[in-house]
């Protein structure tokens, strides 16, 4: 197999902005067919020698010898990646046989890394295991790299991050400490930070207290239980929402040390990417999130949480419906997971508990997000004790608005 050096990782390299943890490459695009063949070849060169009596000569060969480019050199140390990306909406199971138990489904578009692929089946790797795919809705891509999303915005260099972030110098509180209206312990105590709690700095004043930004005015934070450090804010557009197909850090803009765990299922916001990275908010948080443990949401799609006992429906990333709900109790809880609404239905009777529903949207086997007439509150801590036998009930003005402005195939999120 022909390797290219792609023209992107060519224009890195020569500016100075490639390293070798982060290396740039475009993504190629091939038929669905993986070839199990060593593709490399081995030449045995032989030195070219001539004897002379009575004396043997060595004649050094001073033929120009081709000296690798430094972009040649850049890709042999580039891994390259093999993966699938769904032709459309396929089951993902436990063995390579429709009978097996299904996983999850692989939507249109998203993309698992390939292990290997073997009599109509492609073995992938899955939440952090193997699991199994028909060939038939896949294709295969291989990159240098994990594949870059031509929609996301591009950082080419880490120099062009300032076109994306704001960078502030801030003070963090390193234990609980006080911030006063003046530089001294006598002066009026406007409100006290807990550990990590930040504020913008101004100033060192008289090398015992920071000056900082407090509602628009400024205070004084004593200097021995507080410390200087940076802070980034986005100062670029949201461009993607994107669920954590598996618990994975996140990672400090400047050092590249783990700063947070993002658990599964969980959603970050997408701003750009850089090489193998999304730049990505989570929480309030902004850092580098890798791109193999990210998926997008699409344009349209529902996030419920548990916790907050919230539903939300969003439109190209914009929230259209925020309504409080109703879900599972633990003994029959509402799994937590990445779904798609499979059927819709209007006016069903469902005579085991004897209730008829206006509408009704099933995401997760016999899971469905469905009006709830006989309730009168929602959200709060109702779902403990007498939450529902795994659905989300809606209130029922809501869901039908819910239900017009939802098609069959919209992703369901479901997490805590």
């Amino acid at each position: 197999m022909q390797i290219r050096m792609p023209r992107r990782l060519i224009s890195l390299v020569l500016t100075g902005a490639l390293s070798s943890t982060l290396a740039c490459a475009k993504d190629q695009k091939k038929e669905y067919k993986v070839d199990n063949k060593d593709d490399k070849t081995i030449s045995n060169i032989e030195n070219d020698k001539t004897t002379l009596k009575p004396q043997t000569v060595t004649i050094e060969d001073k033929t120009p010898k081709e000296e690798k480019t430094i972009e040649e050199k850049m890709v042999e140390k580039l891994e390259l990646y093999r993966y699938v990306t769904a032709k459309a909406n396929v089951k993902i199971r436990s063995e390579a046989s429709t009978k097996s138990d299904k996983l999850g489904i692989l939507f249109k578009g998203q993309m698992l890394p390939l292990i290997n692929e073997e009599n109509g089946w492609a073995e992938v790797e899955y939440d952090g295991k193997s699991a199994y795919i028909c060939s038939d809705y896949l294709e295969l891509f291989e990159s240098y790299e994990y594949p870059f999303d031509r929609n996301i915005p591009t950082i080419e260099s880490r120099n062009d991050l300032s076109k994306y972030l704001i960078k502030q110098q801030m003070i963090e509180a390193t234990a609980t400490v006080n911030v006063r209206q003046g530089p001294s312990t006598d002066t009026p105590k406007l409100d006290q930070l807990k550990k990590g709690d930040m504020l913008n700095f101004i100033l060192i004043y008289n090398d015992e207290w920071y000056q900082v930004e407090y509602n628009d005015d400024v205070a004084f934070v004593y200097k021995d239980y507080s410390k200087i450090t940076s802070n980034y804010s986005m100062d670029s557009e949201l461009v993607d929402m994107m669920f954590m197909i598996s618990k994975n850090p996140m990672y400090d803009i400047d050092t590249m040390e783990e700063i947070k765990n993002i658990p599964k299922n969980e959603v970050i916001e997408v701003y750009a990417q850089y090489c193998d990275y999304y730049l990505a908010k989570f929480n309030n948080t902004i850092g580098f999130v890798e791109k193999k443990h990210c998926q997008s949401l699409g344009d349209k799609y529902i996030i419920i949480d548990i916790s907050s006992q919230n539903l939300k429906l969003y439109i190209d990333d914009k929230v259209i419906i925020d309504t409080p709900v109703v879900t599972g109790k633990d003994s029959t809880p509402t799994y937590c997971g990445i779904f798609e609404i499979y059927e819709k239905g209007e006016n069903v009777t469902w005579p085991e508990f004897n209730v008829t529903v206006e509408h009704t949207m099933a995401f997760n086997r016999g899971e469905e997000i469905h009006g709830a007439k006989w309730r009168k509150e929602f959200g709060g801590q109702i779902y403990k004790k007498d939450g529902s036998h795994g659905c989300v009930n809606v209130q029922v003005e809501i869901m039908g608005e819910l239900y017009e402005l939802t098609e069959l195939g919209t992703l369901v999120l479901v997490k805590k």
